[in-house]
Protein backbone atom coordinates (compact mmCIF):
# COMPACT_ATOMS: atom_id res chain seq x y z
CA UNK A 1 0.00 0.00 0.00
CA UNK A 2 1.28 3.53 -0.67
CA UNK A 3 2.42 5.99 2.14
CA UNK A 4 -0.03 9.05 0.98
CA UNK A 5 1.14 11.38 3.88
CA UNK A 6 2.27 14.74 2.62
CA UNK A 7 5.88 15.62 3.77
CA UNK A 8 7.74 18.51 3.78
CA UNK A 9 9.64 17.42 1.05
CA UNK A 10 6.51 17.42 -1.12
CA UNK A 11 5.95 20.85 0.03
CA UNK A 12 9.49 21.77 -1.01
CA UNK A 13 9.01 20.05 -4.40
CA UNK A 14 5.64 21.53 -5.49
CA UNK A 15 6.65 24.91 -4.91
CA UNK A 16 9.78 24.74 -6.82
CA UNK A 17 7.68 22.84 -9.86
CA UNK A 18 4.73 25.44 -9.55
CA UNK A 19 6.81 28.73 -9.48
CA UNK A 20 8.40 27.15 -12.93
CA UNK A 21 4.82 26.91 -14.04
CA UNK A 22 3.32 30.67 -13.73
CA UNK A 23 0.21 29.29 -15.87
CA UNK A 24 -0.73 26.72 -13.22
CA UNK A 25 -1.68 27.49 -9.40
CA UNK A 26 0.80 28.47 -6.85
CA UNK A 27 0.82 26.36 -3.65
CA UNK A 28 -1.56 28.29 -1.43
CA UNK A 29 -3.71 28.73 -4.16
CA UNK A 30 -3.71 25.06 -4.92
CA UNK A 31 -4.49 24.50 -1.18
CA UNK A 32 -7.84 26.18 -1.52
CA UNK A 33 -8.48 25.01 -4.98
CA UNK A 34 -8.20 21.43 -3.37
CA UNK A 35 -10.26 22.03 -0.44
CA UNK A 36 -12.73 22.89 -2.73
CA UNK A 37 -12.60 19.92 -4.91
CA UNK A 38 -12.37 17.26 -1.65
CA UNK A 39 -15.98 19.24 -0.75
CA UNK A 40 -17.32 18.85 -4.16
CA UNK A 41 -20.68 17.09 -4.18
CA UNK A 42 -19.53 15.60 -7.82
CA UNK A 43 -16.35 13.68 -6.64
CA UNK A 44 -13.78 15.42 -8.95
CA UNK A 45 -11.64 12.55 -10.83
CA UNK A 46 -7.42 13.38 -10.59
CA UNK A 47 -7.11 12.96 -13.87
CA UNK A 48 -9.56 16.11 -13.90
CA UNK A 49 -8.01 18.51 -11.01
CA UNK A 50 -4.66 17.66 -11.73
CA UNK A 51 -5.18 19.28 -15.22
CA UNK A 52 -6.75 22.50 -14.17
CA UNK A 53 -3.99 22.35 -11.39
CA UNK A 54 -1.12 22.46 -13.46
CA UNK A 55 -2.22 24.22 -16.20
CA UNK A 56 -2.80 20.82 -18.24
CA UNK A 57 1.24 19.93 -17.76
CA UNK A 58 1.69 16.92 -20.51
CA UNK A 59 5.23 16.41 -18.74
CA UNK A 60 4.94 16.25 -15.43
CA UNK A 61 6.78 14.47 -13.48
CA UNK A 62 5.69 11.12 -11.11
CA UNK A 63 7.24 13.17 -8.28
CA UNK A 64 4.96 16.08 -8.97
CA UNK A 65 1.97 13.73 -8.95
CA UNK A 66 2.71 11.57 -6.41
CA UNK A 67 3.20 15.39 -4.32
CA UNK A 68 0.08 16.80 -5.52
CA UNK A 69 -1.91 13.46 -4.80
CA UNK A 70 -0.50 13.09 -1.61
CA UNK A 71 -1.59 16.97 -0.88
CA UNK A 72 -4.98 16.32 -1.53
CA UNK A 73 -5.20 13.25 0.72
CA UNK A 74 -3.97 15.06 3.77
CA UNK A 75 -6.82 17.97 2.57
CA UNK A 76 -9.09 14.96 2.30
CA UNK A 77 -8.18 13.54 5.86
CA UNK A 78 -8.95 17.05 7.43
CA UNK A 79 -12.18 17.74 5.85
CA UNK A 80 -13.24 14.18 7.02
CA UNK A 81 -11.25 12.84 9.79
CA UNK A 82 -9.44 14.79 11.62
CA UNK A 83 -11.29 18.70 11.38
CA UNK A 84 -10.10 21.23 8.86
CA UNK A 85 -8.97 24.46 9.71
CA UNK A 86 -7.71 27.34 7.28
CA UNK A 87 -4.18 26.91 6.11
CA UNK A 88 -3.21 30.56 7.49
CA UNK A 89 -3.99 32.89 10.19
CA UNK A 90 -4.59 36.15 10.91
CA UNK A 91 -1.29 37.47 10.69
CA UNK A 92 -0.82 35.63 7.52
CA UNK A 93 0.27 37.74 4.53
CA UNK A 94 -2.97 39.21 2.76
CA UNK A 95 -1.04 37.55 -0.24
CA UNK A 96 -1.45 34.05 0.94
CA UNK A 97 -4.94 34.76 2.59
CA UNK A 98 -5.81 36.04 -0.96
CA UNK A 99 -4.15 33.38 -3.45
CA UNK A 100 -5.95 30.99 -1.20
CA UNK A 101 -8.94 32.12 -1.61
CA UNK A 102 -9.00 32.69 -5.16
CA UNK A 103 -8.13 28.73 -5.39
CA UNK A 104 -11.36 28.01 -3.26
CA UNK A 105 -13.44 30.07 -5.26
CA UNK A 106 -11.77 28.43 -8.86
CA UNK A 107 -12.27 25.24 -7.19
CA UNK A 108 -16.26 25.58 -6.21
CA UNK A 109 -17.19 27.18 -9.39
CA UNK A 110 -18.99 23.87 -11.31
CA UNK A 111 -20.53 23.03 -8.42
CA UNK A 112 -21.81 26.08 -6.93
CA UNK A 113 -23.73 27.36 -10.14
CA UNK A 114 -25.64 24.24 -10.07
CA UNK A 115 -26.22 24.36 -6.72
CA UNK A 116 -26.89 27.67 -6.42
CA UNK A 117 -29.38 27.49 -9.34
CA UNK A 118 -31.95 24.47 -8.00
CA UNK A 119 -35.35 25.44 -7.39
CA UNK A 120 -35.65 22.71 -4.70
CA UNK A 121 -33.49 24.30 -2.40
CA UNK A 122 -34.83 26.12 0.59
CA UNK A 123 -34.18 29.57 1.39
CA UNK A 124 -32.65 28.65 4.28
CA UNK A 125 -30.20 26.24 2.52
CA UNK A 126 -29.24 28.56 -0.58
CA UNK A 127 -28.62 31.53 2.00
CA UNK A 128 -26.27 29.19 4.02
CA UNK A 129 -24.07 27.89 0.84
CA UNK A 130 -23.81 31.71 -0.59
CA UNK A 131 -23.38 33.05 2.78
CA UNK A 132 -20.11 30.15 3.48
CA UNK A 133 -18.84 30.39 0.26
CA UNK A 134 -18.25 34.29 0.68
CA UNK A 135 -16.86 33.72 3.78
CA UNK A 136 -14.12 31.54 2.40
CA UNK A 137 -14.04 33.46 -0.42
CA UNK A 138 -13.48 36.92 1.13
CA UNK A 139 -9.89 37.12 1.37
CA UNK A 140 -10.05 36.84 -2.54
CA UNK A 141 -10.78 40.73 -2.29
CA UNK A 142 -7.72 43.29 -3.03
CA UNK A 143 -7.02 44.78 0.19
CA UNK A 144 -7.41 48.21 -1.79
CA UNK A 145 -11.30 47.12 -2.37
CA UNK A 146 -11.76 45.79 1.34
CA UNK A 147 -10.26 49.15 2.69
CA UNK A 148 -12.08 51.33 0.58
CA UNK A 149 -15.48 49.49 1.77
CA UNK A 150 -14.04 49.92 5.24
CA UNK A 151 -14.03 53.80 4.92
CA UNK A 152 -17.35 53.91 3.24
CA UNK A 153 -18.62 52.51 6.12
CA UNK A 154 -16.87 54.25 8.85
CA UNK A 155 -15.65 50.47 9.97
CA UNK A 156 -11.27 49.89 11.39
CA UNK A 157 -10.71 48.00 8.44
CA UNK A 158 -8.30 45.76 11.15
CA UNK A 159 -11.42 45.01 12.81
CA UNK A 160 -13.33 44.19 9.66
CA UNK A 161 -11.01 42.06 8.53
CA UNK A 162 -10.27 40.29 11.84
CA UNK A 163 -14.52 39.46 12.61
CA UNK A 164 -14.24 38.04 8.66
CA UNK A 165 -11.10 36.06 9.44
CA UNK A 166 -13.23 34.35 12.49
CA UNK A 167 -16.06 33.42 10.62
CA UNK A 168 -14.50 32.04 7.95
CA UNK A 169 -12.18 29.80 10.40
CA UNK A 170 -15.40 29.17 11.95
CA UNK A 171 -17.33 27.71 8.45
CA UNK A 172 -14.53 26.27 7.08
CA UNK A 173 -14.90 22.96 9.19
CA UNK A 174 -18.45 22.07 7.88
CA UNK A 175 -18.04 23.68 4.69
CA UNK A 176 -17.81 20.47 3.66
CA UNK A 177 -21.00 19.08 5.59
CA UNK A 178 -22.70 21.94 4.33
CA UNK A 179 -22.18 21.15 0.67
CA UNK A 180 -23.25 17.49 1.47
CA UNK A 181 -26.67 18.44 2.99
CA UNK A 182 -27.29 20.72 0.03
CA UNK A 183 -26.49 18.25 -2.78
CA UNK A 184 -29.00 15.84 -1.17
CA UNK A 185 -31.37 18.38 -0.76
CA UNK A 186 -31.31 19.81 -4.17
CA UNK A 187 -32.60 16.77 -5.50
CA UNK A 188 -29.75 16.32 -7.95
CA UNK A 189 -28.09 13.98 -5.88
CA UNK A 190 -28.52 10.50 -4.61
CA UNK A 191 -27.80 10.66 -0.92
Amino acid sequence: MMDFNYLPAHETLLTQYLEQRPEALNLRALEGFLFAIVCSPDGVEPEMWLSEATAADEHISEEVVFALLALHHQISEQVFTQGFSLPFTLSSSWQDKQQWSVGFLHGCQGYLNKLSQCEQLSEELQQALVTSTELLGFFSLGHDQIEAYCQSIEVDINAFVEQQYQLAAEIAPAYAELIEQVAVNSGLYDE
